[in-house]
This record gives C-alpha cells, structure tokens and sequence, in this order.
C-alpha cells in the first residue's frame, strides 16, 4: 500500500486531462486475463471475486484486457450507446480532496458494435453497461447483445448526471436471457424503480456520480465520485436494502478504497465495483480489493 500512496502522490501532480491520456495509453496494452482462482457470485452471475471495476473506465473495450490482468472480480465495460457519440470538450476531469475526482464525460461512445468487436475472444467476466436518451436506445442494444455478444450480464445506466434527471423511473425493456442490473443514483426514483426490478427478478448498482458544480469543467458541472461520495453511497444503499429486501441481488459503487469499507458494504451488498480507487492508485488495488476475501468468510 505504501508504493500506491506513493504513486497515487505523484500523479496527483499532473493534469488530470493529462493523466487520462497517458493512462488511455498505458491501459491499451493487451494483457493475460488473470486466472479467476477466486469464486464469487452475485445474482446468479459467477464472477472472479466480489470487487469488480466499474463503468466509466472502459468505454470502448479498448482496456479491458489490461485490466483483466489484475484480477478484477469482473469487468463493466461502458456505458455504450447504438450509436457514436462523441461526448463534451475538454477539460472534462477535476481532481478534489480527498481522493475524489469530478467529471464531465458527456456520455462518449464509439457505439456499441464497435465496443463488442473489442472484447472478442476475452475470457473473462464481462459486464456490458447501457446508457440510452429514450426506450429505443436500450432496446436496439439489448437486441443487439441477444444476437451478437453474450455478456456474463448487462447494466442498464440510468443514472448518468449526463441525464440531468432525464430517468426517474425505469424505461420499458425488453427480456433477454442476459442477468440484468439497473443502475440507480441520485436523481432516481428509488423506490419506483426497486418495485420495478423486484418484479422483473433483477439487480441493482447503487450509486452513480454525485451531480455538482464545477466551473473548472468545461460545461461547469459534473459528476462527483471517490471518497467524497462514500457515506452517501451507503446511505443510500442502506435506503435501497429496505426497499427490496434480501432477496435482490445488490451492486454498490462509490468512493470504496479499503479492506474496512468492503465489509461495510458487503454487509448489504452483494459485489462491489471501483473506478476512482483506480486511478489515484493504480488498477493493482483491484488485486488487493480482492485478496480481502480472504478475511471475509
């Protein structure tokens, strides 16, 4: 933990517009999968361990081989769309104290085809996030996955701050034989959108990114995520857990660093996702996140 500090000081130096392309660069590099030595399984998916790395890093496909490397319980890739969006201009990212970043991706995406062809041959535990602007968008991808990619399961991001409020309620979707997770956040309908999966016999990922202000962003404001967000995110998890009772598999995501908080969530949880963690110390905490199993059974 010590050398992750130490990293984790010194691209705390650098632009954070810079460290993103570098890292782009760096997390590009096609590694081996990790083997999955460790068993885990949330909602009927079996995954490599219960943290896995959450939508937002990987976009487009591009890293998930790299990040496969360092035995993620599983991988979200995305949130992808039906079609190529480019996302909003530079700056987009902005680091806050402690540990927490705000960003303004604008939802970018070279389209979900493209994403698909990327991750080919990849034998690992692989989860597709969907974002869409209308029902539509869901469902071409959802008809798009039944046909052409098998995903070990599929996120359905209805919370991106992108939105602005845009999903308080779940769209109509259609069934496919894919495990599926709806994404929830702050500007949710919480207690709708629990009824709705409870029926449906789906999952949940709380929470997105926390809407601010920002004006060092280009379109003043973003979403914030990391150890900022941590005890509103389970609160709000504690507030999801009584909604749906025990029997709704849950994904908590939000300012998770430590050993310490990964029992606190796994108490309500069922997995965990990080992303933040990563980029301040490196996609070697998922290893770590991981090995934590050892002390939680």
């Amino acid at each position: 933990m010590a050398l992750l500090r130490l990293v984790g000081r010194v691209l705390h130096g650098v632009h954070p517009e810079i460290s993103h392309r570098l890292g782009s660069l760096l997390f590009s590099i096609p590694l081996p999968p990790c083997r999955c030595e460790r068993r885990w399984e949330v909602g009927g998916v079996k995954t490599c361990g219960p943290v896995g790395v959450a939508a937002g890093l990987d976009k487009t496909g591009a890293y998930a081989r790299f990040l496969s490397f360092f035995c993620p319980g599983f991988l979200v890739v995305g949130s992808t769309l039906p079609y190529r969006r480019r996302g909003n201009k530079p700056p987009r990212v902005a680091r806050l104290s402690p540990y927490s970043l705000v960003n303004a991706m604008g939802l970018n995406s070279p389209g979900i085809d493209r994403v698909v062809s990327r991750l080919a041959g990849l034998d690992y535990p692989v989860f597709i996030s969907l974002a869409g602007f209308n029902a539509g968008d869901f469902l071409v991808q959802l008809l798009y996955l039944r046909r052409h990619y098998r995903p070990a399961a599929v996120e359905v991001n209805i919370s991106s701050p992108t939105y602005r409020g845009f999903w308080r309620s779940l769209p109509e979707l259609v069934n496919v034989d894919i495990p599926l997770f709806v994404k929830v956040g702050p500007s949710t309908d919480i207690s709708s959108v629990a009824r709705a999966v409870k029926r449906a016999g789906w999952g949940l990922v709380v929470t997105n990114t926390f809407p601010v202000e920002d004006r060092r962003i280009s379109v003043g404001r973003g979403g914030l995520s990391g150890l900022l967000l941590y005890r509103y995110g389970v609160r709000l998890l504690e507030r999801v857990r009584t909604y749906v009772g025990r029997d709704v598999p849950i994904i908590y995501s939000g300012g998770l660093f430590t050993c310490s908080q990964l029992r606190e969530v796994l108490k309500l949880a069922d997995a965990a996702e990080v992303l933040t963690a990563i980029l301040y110390f490196t996609p070697y905490i998922i290893t770590l996140l991981n090995r934590c199993l050892d002390s939680l059974r």
